[in-house]
C-alpha cells in the first residue's frame, strides 16, 4: 500500500496550539465567572471540542467565541509546528505525497501560521471552518478534497489528534491516523495510531 496523499488536521496534529487555546478558554470563561483548571479545559477540547466546553456551561456561542477567539489571538502563547512537523511533510512530498489540511481553525490564519515556519510549499489546499462545511465529524469536506484532488481512497489518509478527525476520515471512506500524544482519548478506532509524528512515515 501506497499512500498518496494526505488530509491532515492543524490544530494538536501538526501545530502545538492547544496552549493559545486552552489559555483564551480559560479567560473566556472567567468573563463569564467561570473558574476550570486549564487542564480540565484541555482534555475537554481534545476529547470533544471548544463546543463541549461552551454548552457544558450553556453558553451562547455568538457570546463566547468572539470573546474566546481574541484571548486566544492575544495570548503570548503562540502556535507553532511540533519538533517533527517540517520534516515528516517535507520528507513525504520529497517521495510524491501531497499534503492537505482541513480544520475548524479560518483558512487565512491558518495559511498564515504556516507562512510563519515557512510550511505553505508543502500544503497544496486548506480548508478552513469559514468555507461552510459541516464541521468534522461530517466527512463532507473531505470528500471535496477527494473529488476536487482527485484522489483514490485508498491512497488517502486523515491524520489527527481528535476523535472526531477519524469519524470523519472513515465516513469519507479513506484511511485513518490517530496522533495520540496523551493516552487519554480511550478507544478510537483509527487504523494506525501514532505517538510520535515521525512513525507516519514507517505506515
Amino acid at each position: 500500500m501506497e499512500i498518496k496523499n494526505y488530509i491532515w488536521d492543524f490544530d494538536g496534529t501538526l501545530y502545538d496550539s492547544y496552549p493559545a487555546m486552552v489559555e483564551g478558554a480559560a479567560k473566556a470563561l472567567q468573563d463569564f465567572g467561570i473558574i476550570k483548571d486549564p487542564r480540565e479545559i484541555y482534555q475537554t477540547m481534545k476529547k470533544f471540542s471548544t463546543r463541549q466546553l461552551r454548552e457544558e456551561y450553556q453558553l451562547e456561542e455568538e457570546e463566547f467565541t468572539p470573546v474566546f477567539h481574541q484571548y486566544e489571538r492575544e495570548s503570548s502563547l503562540k502556535p507553532q509546528p511540533f519538533a517533527a512537523t517540517e520534516e515528516v511533510l517535507r520528507s513525504l512530498k520529497n517521495h510524491g505525497a501531497r499534503h492537505f489540511i482541513l480544520t475548524h481553525r479560518l483558512t487565512e490564519s491558518t495559511w498564515e501560521l504556516l507562512g510563519n515556519y515557512g510550511l505553505t510549499d508543502l500544503i497544496e489546499e486548506v480548508v478552513g471552518i469559514d468555507q461552510n462545511f459541516p464541521r468534522k465529524p461530517s466527512p463532507d469536506a473531505l470528500n471535496y478534497l477527494i473529488e476536487r484532488f482527485e484522489m483514490k481512497k485508498s491512497e488517502t489518509m486523515m491524520i489527527g489528534d481528535r476523535r472526531l478527525d477519524i469519524e470523519a476520515g472513515k465516513r469519507a471512506g479513506v484511511l485513518t491516523c490517530l496522533y495520540d500524544i496523551d493516552h487519554f482519548l480511550g478507544e478510537i478506532p483509527a487504523d494506525y495510531v501514532i505517538d510520535d509524528l515521525r512513525k507516519i512515515l514507517a505506515i
